[in-house]
């Protein structure tokens, strides 16, 4: 299992405990903390996983380096020491609250094939659940095509269903078994990271799937710490990127004039987080198509 961490602290010891509960313990529980200079991560906070036997790896990473370098760092690492299995991405804010999530993930990719991307329900905590995986259509609502986790929940025998994309909140996947390095892409800083695994791997056979159980719950916005302007900037980055790789060029067109509209219009209100959303902008029109 690996989760990577940014100013996590407040939200981390819920999840080691529950790690520490399951029927069916991880092999090992890697986190990397790409906090290590502004909230460096104690290890004490993880005591209670550690008493009950797992074995825990806290690995530092760079200082505000994203989602997908963190999971690349600790995916690398598992290559150097030849790990041939499973990895779970699972987000610091994510709970496991049953006990036997684990097993049960266990015994369903048993089943399924050894390149595939497996997604897992999530609880939103409040009495819904996320859409955390979907597909993805070629006009401007890209992937307005979203999973209805309530409906899908309804048939608890049902297969594994196919998407197109999953979120990284609770993602599985066995690198090693992969063609192509099963690594996320570092330019995408903030989202839309998962999407685009998940379209590469895809590209390349592995089937994306969606699994109606374990279910897991996502305390959602609690995993990590970061400034408005700066989320706002790194999240556009990430989007108009994602457009420019997968859209068409008029829906890049329309989204990109749509975004620079909204954002000229709250300058005079929210002059920083519009000034941070035009200079991403401004980045990606910089760059090479």
């Amino acid at each position: 299992m690996v989760t990577v961490a940014y100013g996590s602290a407040a939200v981390l010891p819920a999840l080691a405990r529950d790690l520490a509960a399951q029927s069916s313990p991880a092999d090992a529980w890697w986190v990397v903390d790409n906090s290590p200079q502004s909230a460096p991560l104690n290890p004490d906070l993880l005591t209670t996983a550690t008493a009950s036997g797992l074995s825990i790896r806290l690995i530092h990473g760079a200082e505000g380096a994203g989602f997908a370098a963190g999971c690349n760092r600790a995916l690398d690492l598992l290559a150097a020491e030849h790990w041939d299995g499973w990895v779970w991405l699972l987000n610091p804010d994510t709970g496991l609250p049953v006990g036997d999530e684990l097993a049960c993930l266990r015994a369903q990719l048993q089943q399924l094939p050894a390149q595939a991307l497996v997604g897992t329900a999530v609880a939103d905590g409040a009495g819904g659940y996320e859409a955390n995986g979907g597909w993805f259509s070629a006009g401007l609502s890209f992937r307005g095509r979203r999973l209805d986790p309530r409906a899908a929940l309804q048939d608890e025998t049902a297969a594994p269903l196919a998407l197109d994309w999953l979120s990284g909140c609770s993602l599985a996947l066995r690198p090693a078994a992969q063609p192509i390095a099963a690594r996320f892409d570092e330019r995408f800083p903030l989202y839309y990271e998962d999407m685009d695994l998940c379209r590469r791997l895809a590209h390349q056979g592995a089937p994306v799937l969606w699994l109606r159980q374990p279910l897991i719950v996502h305390r959602k916005g609690s995993g990590s710490v970061a400034p408005g302007p700066r989320r706002l900037q790194l999240s556009t980055l990430s989007y108009l990127r994602f457009l420019r790789r997968y859209s068409p060029g008029w829906v890049v067109a329309l989204r990109s004039l749509r975004l620079l509209l909204l954002s000229l219009l709250r300058l005079p209100l929210r002059p920083q987080c519009s000034l941070a959303v035009l200079q991403a902008m401004l980045t990606v029109l910089r760059e090479p198509a």
